[in-house]
Protein backbone atom coordinates (compact mmCIF):
# COMPACT_ATOMS: atom_id res chain seq x y z
CA UNK A 1 0.00 0.00 0.00
CA UNK A 2 -0.43 2.80 -1.23
CA UNK A 3 -2.92 1.94 -3.87
CA UNK A 4 -4.89 4.58 -5.81
CA UNK A 5 -5.53 5.84 -9.35
CA UNK A 6 -2.28 7.86 -9.17
CA UNK A 7 -0.16 4.78 -8.60
CA UNK A 8 1.07 2.55 -11.40
CA UNK A 9 2.74 -0.84 -10.73
CA UNK A 10 5.53 -2.44 -12.74
CA UNK A 11 7.44 -5.71 -12.58
CA UNK A 12 10.82 -3.89 -12.83
CA UNK A 13 12.54 -0.76 -11.51
CA UNK A 14 13.03 0.63 -15.03
CA UNK A 15 10.90 0.03 -18.06
CA UNK A 16 9.27 -3.41 -17.35
CA UNK A 17 5.67 -4.32 -17.81
CA UNK A 18 2.82 -2.26 -16.50
CA UNK A 19 0.72 -4.54 -14.32
CA UNK A 20 -3.07 -4.72 -14.23
CA UNK A 21 -4.89 -4.19 -10.97
CA UNK A 22 -6.39 -7.65 -11.41
CA UNK A 23 -3.09 -9.48 -11.74
CA UNK A 24 -2.51 -11.95 -8.90
CA UNK A 25 0.41 -11.25 -6.58
CA UNK A 26 3.20 -13.83 -6.51
CA UNK A 27 4.91 -14.87 -3.28
CA UNK A 28 8.53 -13.52 -3.07
CA UNK A 29 8.15 -11.10 -6.00
CA UNK A 30 9.17 -7.40 -5.91
CA UNK A 31 6.77 -4.90 -7.42
CA UNK A 32 7.70 -1.28 -8.47
CA UNK A 33 5.39 1.73 -8.07
CA UNK A 34 5.43 5.12 -9.86
CA UNK A 35 3.21 8.13 -9.15
CA UNK A 36 1.41 10.33 -11.71
CA UNK A 37 0.65 14.03 -11.18
CA UNK A 38 -3.07 14.38 -11.67
CA UNK A 39 -2.73 17.93 -13.07
CA UNK A 40 0.23 17.57 -15.46
CA UNK A 41 -0.29 13.78 -15.91
CA UNK A 42 3.46 13.46 -15.64
CA UNK A 43 4.71 10.15 -14.21
CA UNK A 44 7.57 10.06 -11.72
CA UNK A 45 10.96 9.27 -13.20
CA UNK A 46 11.92 6.95 -10.37
CA UNK A 47 9.99 4.10 -8.81
CA UNK A 48 9.77 2.62 -5.26
CA UNK A 49 9.65 -1.12 -4.65
CA UNK A 50 7.52 -3.47 -2.54
CA UNK A 51 8.52 -7.07 -1.86
CA UNK A 52 5.46 -9.33 -1.56
CA UNK A 53 5.13 -12.30 0.82
CA UNK A 54 2.01 -14.51 0.41
CA UNK A 55 1.01 -16.16 3.78
CA UNK A 56 -0.58 -19.63 3.12
CA UNK A 57 -2.88 -20.88 5.90
CA UNK A 58 -3.62 -24.67 5.74
CA UNK A 59 -7.21 -25.90 6.09
CA UNK A 60 -8.23 -27.41 9.46
CA UNK A 61 -7.63 -31.10 10.14
CA UNK A 62 -10.92 -33.02 10.55
CA UNK A 63 -10.27 -36.46 12.05
CA UNK A 64 -13.89 -37.57 11.77
CA UNK A 65 -15.48 -36.71 8.46
CA UNK A 66 -18.78 -38.31 9.49
CA UNK A 67 -20.13 -36.81 12.67
CA UNK A 68 -23.32 -38.06 14.36
CA UNK A 69 -25.62 -36.18 16.70
CA UNK A 70 -28.87 -36.88 18.50
CA UNK A 71 -32.03 -35.16 17.39
CA UNK A 72 -32.83 -34.54 21.05
CA UNK A 73 -29.59 -32.47 21.34
CA UNK A 74 -30.71 -29.79 18.83
CA UNK A 75 -27.06 -29.69 17.70
CA UNK A 76 -25.70 -26.50 16.07
CA UNK A 77 -22.59 -25.45 14.10
CA UNK A 78 -20.92 -24.91 17.46
CA UNK A 79 -21.11 -28.69 18.13
CA UNK A 80 -19.02 -29.61 15.05
CA UNK A 81 -15.47 -30.84 15.66
CA UNK A 82 -12.99 -29.28 15.42
CA UNK A 83 -14.42 -26.05 16.73
CA UNK A 84 -12.54 -22.93 17.81
CA UNK A 85 -12.37 -19.21 17.06
CA UNK A 86 -9.95 -20.00 14.17
CA UNK A 87 -12.50 -22.19 12.35
CA UNK A 88 -15.11 -20.78 9.96
CA UNK A 89 -17.89 -22.99 8.58
CA UNK A 90 -19.51 -22.68 5.16
CA UNK A 91 -22.24 -24.42 3.24
CA UNK A 92 -20.05 -24.89 0.13
CA UNK A 93 -16.48 -25.77 -0.78
CA UNK A 94 -15.89 -22.43 -2.49
CA UNK A 95 -17.55 -19.16 -1.72
CA UNK A 96 -20.95 -20.18 -0.23
CA UNK A 97 -22.54 -18.75 2.90
CA UNK A 98 -20.62 -18.29 6.14
CA UNK A 99 -22.63 -20.09 8.81
CA UNK A 100 -23.39 -18.88 12.32
CA UNK A 101 -22.38 -20.95 15.35
CA UNK A 102 -26.06 -21.05 16.35
CA UNK A 103 -27.32 -22.47 13.06
CA UNK A 104 -28.95 -25.89 13.60
CA UNK A 105 -27.29 -28.87 11.91
CA UNK A 106 -29.27 -30.65 9.20
CA UNK A 107 -29.24 -34.44 8.82
CA UNK A 108 -27.26 -35.52 5.75
CA UNK A 109 -25.76 -32.07 5.04
CA UNK A 110 -22.08 -31.49 4.22
CA UNK A 111 -20.31 -28.64 5.99
CA UNK A 112 -17.02 -26.99 4.90
CA UNK A 113 -14.42 -25.60 7.34
CA UNK A 114 -11.62 -23.04 6.76
CA UNK A 115 -8.89 -22.10 9.22
CA UNK A 116 -7.66 -18.58 10.04
CA UNK A 117 -4.05 -17.83 11.04
CA UNK A 118 -4.30 -15.92 14.31
CA UNK A 119 -1.05 -13.99 13.57
CA UNK A 120 -1.68 -12.98 9.99
CA UNK A 121 -5.48 -13.27 10.16
CA UNK A 122 -5.24 -15.10 6.86
CA UNK A 123 -7.96 -17.61 6.10
CA UNK A 124 -7.07 -20.91 4.44
CA UNK A 125 -7.59 -20.89 0.70
CA UNK A 126 -8.98 -24.45 0.74
CA UNK A 127 -11.61 -25.99 3.02
CA UNK A 128 -12.13 -29.50 4.49
CA UNK A 129 -15.57 -31.05 4.77
CA UNK A 130 -17.61 -33.38 7.00
CA UNK A 131 -21.04 -34.97 6.71
CA UNK A 132 -23.56 -34.72 9.53
CA UNK A 133 -25.92 -37.54 10.56
CA UNK A 134 -28.76 -36.74 12.94
CA UNK A 135 -29.95 -39.88 14.78
CA UNK A 136 -33.71 -39.76 15.18
CA UNK A 137 -35.01 -42.73 17.24
CA UNK A 138 -38.78 -42.67 17.04
CA UNK A 139 -41.12 -42.79 20.00
CA UNK A 140 -41.85 -46.42 21.00
CA UNK A 141 -45.33 -47.73 20.19
CA UNK A 142 -47.57 -50.28 21.84
CA UNK A 143 -50.91 -51.89 21.17
CA UNK A 144 -51.97 -51.41 24.77
CA UNK A 145 -51.16 -48.34 26.85
CA UNK A 146 -52.78 -49.95 29.90
CA UNK A 147 -51.09 -53.28 30.62
CA UNK A 148 -52.27 -55.85 33.16
CA UNK A 149 -49.98 -58.30 34.93
CA UNK A 150 -50.49 -61.05 37.49
CA UNK A 151 -49.20 -60.31 40.98
CA UNK A 152 -48.00 -63.90 41.43
CA UNK A 153 -45.60 -63.44 38.47
CA UNK A 154 -43.77 -60.57 40.24
CA UNK A 155 -43.67 -58.56 36.98
CA UNK A 156 -40.73 -56.22 36.38
CA UNK A 157 -39.79 -53.40 33.99
CA UNK A 158 -38.57 -56.09 31.57
CA UNK A 159 -42.15 -57.38 31.24
CA UNK A 160 -43.57 -54.13 29.83
CA UNK A 161 -44.63 -54.66 26.22
CA UNK A 162 -43.82 -52.39 23.24
CA UNK A 163 -43.94 -53.12 19.53
CA UNK A 164 -40.86 -54.35 17.69
CA UNK A 165 -38.16 -51.72 17.41
CA UNK A 166 -34.72 -51.41 15.80
CA UNK A 167 -33.53 -49.66 18.94
CA UNK A 168 -33.07 -50.43 22.62
CA UNK A 169 -35.96 -49.47 24.94
CA UNK A 170 -35.19 -47.56 28.14
CA UNK A 171 -37.78 -46.93 30.86
CA UNK A 172 -38.19 -43.95 33.21
CA UNK A 173 -40.33 -43.11 36.22
CA UNK A 174 -41.59 -39.87 34.65
CA UNK A 175 -41.58 -38.05 31.34
CA UNK A 176 -38.54 -35.90 32.09
CA UNK A 177 -36.40 -38.13 34.30
CA UNK A 178 -32.80 -38.69 33.23
CA UNK A 179 -32.28 -41.76 35.43
CA UNK A 180 -33.32 -45.00 33.70
CA UNK A 181 -35.10 -47.71 35.71
CA UNK A 182 -33.37 -51.12 36.08
CA UNK A 183 -34.97 -53.94 34.12
CA UNK A 184 -35.47 -56.03 37.28
CA UNK A 185 -37.40 -53.36 39.19
CA UNK A 186 -40.83 -54.68 40.25
CA UNK A 187 -43.83 -52.99 38.67
CA UNK A 188 -46.24 -51.16 40.97
CA UNK A 189 -50.02 -51.28 40.57
CA UNK A 190 -51.51 -48.08 39.13
CA UNK A 191 -48.11 -46.63 38.22
CA UNK A 192 -47.29 -45.00 34.87
CA UNK A 193 -43.95 -45.74 33.19
CA UNK A 194 -42.30 -43.90 30.29
CA UNK A 195 -40.35 -45.55 27.47
CA UNK A 196 -37.76 -44.03 25.11
CA UNK A 197 -35.98 -45.64 22.18
CA UNK A 198 -32.19 -45.50 22.34
CA UNK A 199 -29.82 -45.76 19.38
CA UNK A 200 -27.03 -47.58 21.21
CA UNK A 201 -24.48 -46.83 18.46
CA UNK A 202 -24.56 -43.10 19.19
CA UNK A 203 -26.35 -43.23 22.56
CA UNK A 204 -29.29 -41.20 21.30
CA UNK A 205 -32.79 -41.26 22.74
CA UNK A 206 -36.10 -40.50 21.10
CA UNK A 207 -37.25 -36.92 21.63
CA UNK A 208 -40.56 -38.09 23.12
CA UNK A 209 -41.55 -41.00 25.37
CA UNK A 210 -44.30 -43.61 25.35
CA UNK A 211 -46.54 -43.68 28.42
CA UNK A 212 -47.82 -47.04 29.78
CA UNK A 213 -50.00 -47.44 32.87
CA UNK A 214 -49.69 -50.70 34.83
CA UNK A 215 -52.42 -52.70 36.55
CA UNK A 216 -51.40 -55.57 38.85
CA UNK A 217 -54.15 -58.21 39.10
CA UNK A 218 -54.64 -60.59 42.01
CA UNK A 219 -57.55 -62.86 42.94
CA UNK A 220 -58.76 -64.48 46.12
CA UNK A 221 -57.08 -67.74 47.17
CA UNK A 222 -58.86 -71.06 46.86
CA UNK A 223 -61.22 -71.99 49.70
CA UNK A 224 -60.20 -74.87 51.96
CA UNK A 225 -62.76 -75.88 54.60
CA UNK A 226 -60.77 -78.80 55.97
CA UNK A 227 -57.01 -78.50 55.98
CA UNK A 228 -56.43 -82.11 57.06
CA UNK A 229 -58.24 -84.35 54.59
CA UNK A 230 -58.49 -88.12 55.01
CA UNK A 231 -58.98 -90.62 52.19
CA UNK A 232 -58.95 -94.39 51.82
CA UNK A 233 -55.73 -95.61 50.28
CA UNK A 234 -57.70 -98.46 48.69
CA UNK A 235 -59.69 -95.90 46.63
CA UNK A 236 -56.47 -94.68 44.94
CA UNK A 237 -57.50 -91.03 45.45
CA UNK A 238 -56.08 -88.40 43.09
CA UNK A 239 -55.68 -84.61 43.00
CA UNK A 240 -59.21 -84.44 41.60
CA UNK A 241 -60.57 -85.82 44.90
CA UNK A 242 -59.21 -82.97 47.04
CA UNK A 243 -61.93 -80.90 48.70
CA UNK A 244 -61.64 -77.25 47.64
CA UNK A 245 -63.91 -74.37 46.58
CA UNK A 246 -63.17 -71.87 43.85
CA UNK A 247 -62.81 -71.62 40.09
CA UNK A 248 -60.21 -73.17 37.84
CA UNK A 249 -58.19 -74.60 40.73
CA UNK A 250 -54.54 -75.46 40.03
CA UNK A 251 -52.62 -77.72 42.45
CA UNK A 252 -48.89 -77.75 43.25
CA UNK A 253 -46.67 -79.95 45.42
CA UNK A 254 -45.16 -76.92 47.20
CA UNK A 255 -45.92 -73.28 47.90
CA UNK A 256 -43.29 -72.13 45.39
CA UNK A 257 -43.51 -74.76 42.66
CA UNK A 258 -44.21 -73.55 39.13
CA UNK A 259 -45.14 -76.97 37.74
CA UNK A 260 -48.84 -77.80 38.20
CA UNK A 261 -49.96 -81.28 39.17
CA UNK A 262 -52.36 -83.12 36.90
CA UNK A 263 -55.80 -84.13 38.14
CA UNK A 264 -54.78 -87.80 37.81
CA UNK A 265 -51.76 -87.54 40.12
CA UNK A 266 -52.20 -90.06 42.98
CA UNK A 267 -52.28 -88.55 46.46
CA UNK A 268 -49.42 -89.46 48.80
CA UNK A 269 -49.92 -90.12 52.49
CA UNK A 270 -48.63 -87.28 54.68
CA UNK A 271 -48.02 -84.90 51.77
CA UNK A 272 -49.06 -81.23 51.57
CA UNK A 273 -50.79 -79.96 48.44
CA UNK A 274 -51.12 -76.27 47.53
CA UNK A 275 -54.12 -74.84 45.67
CA UNK A 276 -54.28 -71.64 43.62
CA UNK A 277 -57.43 -70.15 42.11
CA UNK A 278 -57.22 -68.97 38.48
CA UNK A 279 -59.12 -66.18 36.74
CA UNK A 280 -60.08 -67.46 33.30
CA UNK A 281 -60.29 -63.92 31.89
CA UNK A 282 -56.88 -62.62 32.97
CA UNK A 283 -55.35 -66.08 33.33
CA UNK A 284 -53.89 -64.92 36.64
CA UNK A 285 -53.45 -67.22 39.62
CA UNK A 286 -53.98 -66.15 43.20
CA UNK A 287 -50.71 -64.96 44.74
CA UNK A 288 -51.63 -66.83 47.95
CA UNK A 289 -51.98 -70.62 47.87
CA UNK A 290 -54.13 -72.64 50.26
CA UNK A 291 -52.68 -75.84 51.70
CA UNK A 292 -54.22 -79.27 52.29
CA UNK A 293 -52.55 -82.05 54.27
CA UNK A 294 -53.48 -85.54 53.10
CA UNK A 295 -53.79 -88.67 55.22
CA UNK A 296 -54.42 -92.00 53.50
CA UNK A 297 -56.13 -94.58 55.68
CA UNK A 298 -54.83 -98.08 55.02
CA UNK A 299 -56.35 -100.71 57.35
CA UNK A 300 -54.03 -103.49 58.41
CA UNK A 301 -54.27 -106.87 56.77
CA UNK A 302 -56.50 -109.36 58.68
CA UNK A 303 -54.72 -111.98 60.80
CA UNK A 304 -55.34 -115.71 60.89
CA UNK A 305 -54.95 -117.98 63.90
CA UNK A 306 -52.18 -120.55 63.87
CA UNK A 307 -53.23 -123.45 61.64
CA UNK A 308 -56.43 -121.56 60.93
CA UNK A 309 -56.28 -122.72 57.33
CA UNK A 310 -56.51 -126.44 58.26
CA UNK A 311 -59.81 -128.29 58.41
CA UNK A 312 -61.22 -131.80 58.39
CA UNK A 313 -62.81 -132.61 55.09
CA UNK A 314 -65.41 -134.73 56.85
CA UNK A 315 -66.73 -131.56 58.54
CA UNK A 316 -67.58 -130.04 55.13
CA UNK A 317 -66.09 -126.69 56.11
CA UNK A 318 -67.33 -123.50 54.47
CA UNK A 319 -65.83 -120.04 54.03
CA UNK A 320 -67.65 -119.12 57.25
CA UNK A 321 -65.45 -121.65 59.10
CA UNK A 322 -62.33 -120.04 57.60
CA UNK A 323 -63.69 -116.61 58.44
CA UNK A 324 -64.12 -117.71 62.07
CA UNK A 325 -60.35 -118.29 62.23
CA UNK A 326 -59.54 -114.78 60.94
CA UNK A 327 -59.61 -111.64 63.07
CA UNK A 328 -59.93 -108.00 62.07
CA UNK A 329 -57.21 -105.73 63.44
CA UNK A 330 -59.38 -102.67 62.73
CA UNK A 331 -62.67 -103.78 64.35
CA UNK A 332 -64.06 -103.79 60.83
CA UNK A 333 -65.66 -106.22 58.42
CA UNK A 334 -63.81 -108.96 56.57
CA UNK A 335 -64.74 -109.82 52.99
CA UNK A 336 -63.40 -112.67 50.85
CA UNK A 337 -62.45 -112.83 47.17
CA UNK A 338 -61.35 -115.57 44.84
CA UNK A 339 -58.40 -113.47 43.59
CA UNK A 340 -56.80 -110.11 44.18
CA UNK A 341 -57.13 -107.56 42.82
CA UNK A 342 -60.23 -107.58 40.62
CA UNK A 343 -61.54 -110.79 42.16
CA UNK A 344 -65.13 -111.89 42.72
CA UNK A 345 -66.72 -111.55 46.16
CA UNK A 346 -67.34 -114.99 47.74
CA UNK A 347 -70.28 -115.87 49.99
CA UNK A 348 -69.48 -117.25 53.45
CA UNK A 349 -71.68 -120.24 52.63
CA UNK A 350 -69.31 -121.38 49.88
CA UNK A 351 -67.72 -124.80 50.56
CA UNK A 352 -63.94 -124.68 50.97
CA UNK A 353 -61.94 -126.44 48.27
CA UNK A 354 -58.74 -128.32 49.04
CA UNK A 355 -55.65 -126.35 47.93
CA UNK A 356 -57.61 -123.26 46.91
CA UNK A 357 -56.40 -119.80 47.89
CA UNK A 358 -58.79 -117.25 49.35
CA UNK A 359 -58.15 -113.53 49.82
CA UNK A 360 -59.43 -111.61 52.85
CA UNK A 361 -59.80 -107.79 52.92
CA UNK A 362 -60.50 -105.86 56.09
CA UNK A 363 -62.82 -102.81 55.96
CA UNK A 364 -63.04 -100.15 58.67
CA UNK A 365 -66.20 -98.50 59.89
CA UNK A 366 -65.45 -95.47 57.68
CA UNK A 367 -65.42 -97.67 54.57
CA UNK A 368 -61.67 -97.98 53.96
CA UNK A 369 -60.32 -101.37 52.92
CA UNK A 370 -56.88 -102.82 53.42
CA UNK A 371 -54.70 -102.66 50.32
CA UNK A 372 -52.80 -105.87 51.04
CA UNK A 373 -55.03 -108.94 51.34
CA UNK A 374 -54.57 -111.92 53.63
CA UNK A 375 -53.83 -114.87 51.35
CA UNK A 376 -55.03 -118.23 52.75
CA UNK A 377 -54.48 -121.57 51.05
CA UNK A 378 -56.83 -124.16 52.53
CA UNK A 379 -55.92 -127.68 53.64
CA UNK A 380 -58.70 -130.20 54.33
CA UNK A 381 -56.57 -133.08 55.63
CA UNK A 382 -56.19 -131.91 59.21
CA UNK A 383 -57.94 -135.04 60.54
CA UNK A 384 -56.30 -138.36 59.77
CA UNK A 385 -58.76 -140.16 61.99
CA UNK A 386 -61.88 -138.85 63.57
CA UNK A 387 -61.21 -140.30 67.03
CA UNK A 388 -61.75 -137.20 69.19
CA UNK A 389 -65.16 -135.72 69.92
CA UNK A 390 -65.08 -131.99 69.26
CA UNK A 391 -67.95 -129.78 70.41
CA UNK A 392 -68.91 -126.31 69.24
CA UNK A 393 -69.55 -124.66 72.59
CA UNK A 394 -70.27 -124.80 76.35
CA UNK A 395 -72.11 -122.75 78.97
CA UNK A 396 -70.11 -122.22 82.19
CA UNK A 397 -73.09 -120.93 84.18
CA UNK A 398 -72.38 -122.93 87.36
CA UNK A 399 -75.46 -125.12 87.02
CA UNK A 400 -73.36 -128.27 86.74
CA UNK A 401 -74.35 -128.84 83.13
CA UNK A 402 -71.74 -128.32 80.40
CA UNK A 403 -69.74 -125.99 82.68
CA UNK A 404 -66.36 -126.92 81.11
CA UNK A 405 -65.24 -127.45 77.58
CA UNK A 406 -64.40 -131.17 77.35
CA UNK A 407 -63.04 -132.89 74.25
CA UNK A 408 -64.13 -136.55 74.17
CA UNK A 409 -61.32 -139.17 74.14
CA UNK A 410 -58.60 -136.52 74.01
CA UNK A 411 -57.07 -137.19 77.41
CA UNK A 412 -57.37 -140.95 76.95
CA UNK A 413 -55.91 -141.20 73.45
CA UNK A 414 -53.37 -138.38 73.58
CA UNK A 415 -51.76 -138.20 77.02
CA UNK A 416 -49.36 -135.41 75.99
CA UNK A 417 -51.98 -133.12 74.44
CA UNK A 418 -52.43 -129.39 74.94
CA UNK A 419 -55.32 -127.13 73.92
CA UNK A 420 -54.88 -123.38 73.54
CA UNK A 421 -57.92 -121.10 73.70
CA UNK A 422 -57.95 -117.60 72.08
CA UNK A 423 -60.43 -114.74 72.01
CA UNK A 424 -61.45 -113.16 68.76
CA UNK A 425 -58.52 -110.72 68.90
CA UNK A 426 -56.00 -113.54 69.05
CA UNK A 427 -55.21 -113.21 72.77
CA UNK A 428 -54.47 -116.45 74.64
CA UNK A 429 -56.98 -116.86 77.47
CA UNK A 430 -56.32 -120.46 78.67
CA UNK A 431 -54.23 -123.56 78.01
CA UNK A 432 -55.47 -127.07 78.93
CA UNK A 433 -53.03 -130.03 79.19
CA UNK A 434 -52.80 -133.33 81.09
CA UNK A 435 -51.86 -131.48 84.27
CA UNK A 436 -54.55 -128.80 83.93
CA UNK A 437 -58.35 -129.22 83.85
CA UNK A 438 -60.67 -128.46 80.96
CA UNK A 439 -61.44 -124.79 80.47
CA UNK A 440 -64.09 -123.38 82.80
CA UNK A 441 -64.68 -120.06 81.01
CA UNK A 442 -62.38 -118.03 83.25
CA UNK A 443 -59.29 -116.08 82.22
CA UNK A 444 -56.30 -118.41 82.76
CA UNK A 445 -58.70 -120.79 84.53
CA UNK A 446 -58.84 -118.87 87.83
CA UNK A 447 -59.35 -115.25 86.78
CA UNK A 448 -62.41 -113.25 85.83
CA UNK A 449 -65.20 -114.71 83.74
CA UNK A 450 -64.63 -114.01 80.06
CA UNK A 451 -67.56 -112.54 78.14
CA UNK A 452 -69.84 -114.64 76.01
CA UNK A 453 -68.91 -114.92 72.37
CA UNK A 454 -66.85 -116.79 69.80
CA UNK A 455 -63.49 -118.26 70.86
CA UNK A 456 -60.91 -120.27 68.99
CA UNK A 457 -58.90 -123.27 70.10
CA UNK A 458 -56.02 -125.30 68.72
CA UNK A 459 -55.54 -128.95 69.64
CA UNK A 460 -51.95 -130.15 69.74
CA UNK A 461 -52.05 -133.98 69.79
CA UNK A 462 -48.29 -134.42 70.29
CA UNK A 463 -48.50 -138.03 69.09
CA UNK A 464 -47.72 -139.91 65.89
CA UNK A 465 -46.86 -136.63 64.13
CA UNK A 466 -50.53 -135.78 63.92
CA UNK A 467 -51.07 -132.21 62.79
CA UNK A 468 -52.75 -129.75 65.15
CA UNK A 469 -56.30 -128.75 64.30
CA UNK A 470 -58.11 -125.51 64.93
CA UNK A 471 -61.77 -124.97 65.67
CA UNK A 472 -64.09 -122.34 67.07
CA UNK A 473 -66.61 -122.55 69.88
CA UNK A 474 -69.32 -120.37 71.29
CA UNK A 475 -69.26 -119.60 75.02
CA UNK A 476 -72.70 -118.75 76.35
CA UNK A 477 -73.77 -117.44 79.75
Amino acid sequence: MPNSSDILWYDAENNGTLLSSTDFLIDGTTYWASQTDPITLCESLSRNSVAVTINITPPPTISNSNQSFCEIQNATIADLMPNSSDILWYDAENNGTLLSSTDFLVDGNKYWASQTDSSTLCESLSRNSLVVTISKPTTPTTNNTTQTFCKIDNPTIADLQVNDSNYTIVWYADISSSVALPSDQLLADGTTYYAAEVDAAVDCESTSRLMITVSISDILPAGITTVSQIYCASDSPTIENLDVTGNNIVWYDSNTSTTPLTSSNLLIDGEDYWAAQTNSTTNCESSIRAVVNVTLTNPETPKILINGNEFCKIDKPTLADLNANVTSTNNGTITWYDSFPNGILISLSEMLIEGSTYYAIDSTIDGCSSITPLEVTVSLDACDAYDVDIYDGFSPSGNGINDTFKLGNLRELYPNFSVEFYNRWGNLVYTANPSKPDWNGRLKGDGELVPAGVYYFIIYFNKNSRKPIQRSLYLSR
